[in-house]
């Protein structure tokens, strides 16, 4: 990662280069120098998330393979969906800014979805999912998926926040038959393979690095946990942002960029 400072703009460029599991990705890369919010990084991540699932399509693709999602077809918009707690608070506030009457439409979709939830004895199980292992968290999707709660922003079977939908939505794709995601099985449904998740990283972006902690939200409880749960995570600045992201994501430690040297003052010739 070699970074370009523009000193008028305040911005940082980096050039990126990363091999991920045998997938190769470039990129140019700007972010401002200057202290900000995580969440202002969210354009640069989905991004990054793209250009990864761009690779994996194109290599299933050269394998005969067919990414068979189509507008229309929800199944997968019936599952737990985690993501990441800056990406809680974005749909909490990107909701509360809509106009009426789509607001209220779609906060009374979150509440009806928290009924079905409390009924199915599901609730308090996903409140707390956060601090269970990945092995309990697999009845507990599989739980979840057989109520059929459609997500919120689920319109026609399409989704209604495409733009702005979570990373870990934009991830999952598959190219078995589209029909195959109405009954889901590890022999039925074949995922596109990421040389890398950026919707796990992003659940780890500004936490302590030596506890690996992983932090997500059931998007189906976005609206009530960022209401409940302050931000808390902290502020930092492009560069630092970036490197913490590539180090995640690569699991290798990256130095930190070098401050630019100084220009020289030019000696004016002796008279």
């Amino acid at each position: 990662m070699s970074p370009e400072p523009d000193a008028r703009a305040k911005t940082i460029t980096a050039n990126v280069a990363l091999n991920l599991s045998g997938t190769p990705l470039r990129a140019e890369i700007t972010v401002p120098t200057h202290v900000f919010e995580l969440r202002q990084l969210l354009p640069t991540v989905r991004s990054l998330s793209e250009a990864i699932i761009g690779e994996a399509v194109k290599a299933d693709a050269s394998n005969g393979f067919s990414v068979s999602c189509r507008s229309g077809c929800g199944a997968c918009c019936r599952q737990l969906v985690p993501i990441a707690e800056v990406e809680a608070r974005l749909i909490r506030d990107m909701v509360e800014e809509w106009p009426e009457p789509r607001r209220s439409r779609v906060l009374a979709r979150f509440a009806e979805a928290r009924r079905r939830l409390e009924e199915a004895g599901l609730l308090e199980r996903l409140q707390h999912c956060e601090t269970v292992s990945d092995d309990e968290l697999v009845p507990v999707a599989l739980d979840y998926f057989t109520q059929g709660i459609p997500c919120p922003f689920l319109e026609d079977e399409s989704c209604s926040i495409y733009e702005e939908r979570p990373v870990v939505c934009r991830e999952y794709l598959v190219t078995s038959p589209a029909e195959n995601c109405t009954r889901p099985t590890a022999e039925s449904v074949r995922r596109v393979t990421l040389a890398a998740k950026v919707s796990t990283v992003l659940t780890r972006m500004g936490r302590d690095p030596a506890t690996e902690l992983t932090r997500w939200v059931p998007l189906i409880l976005a609206m009530e946990w960022a209401d409940e749960h302050p931000d808390d995570l902290p502020q930092r600045t492009g560069p630092e942002w970036l490197r913490e992201f590539f180090q995640r994501l690569t699991g290798k430690i990256i130095p930190p960029p070098r401050a630019p040297e100084k220009e020289k003052p030019r000696r004016r010739p002796a008279r």
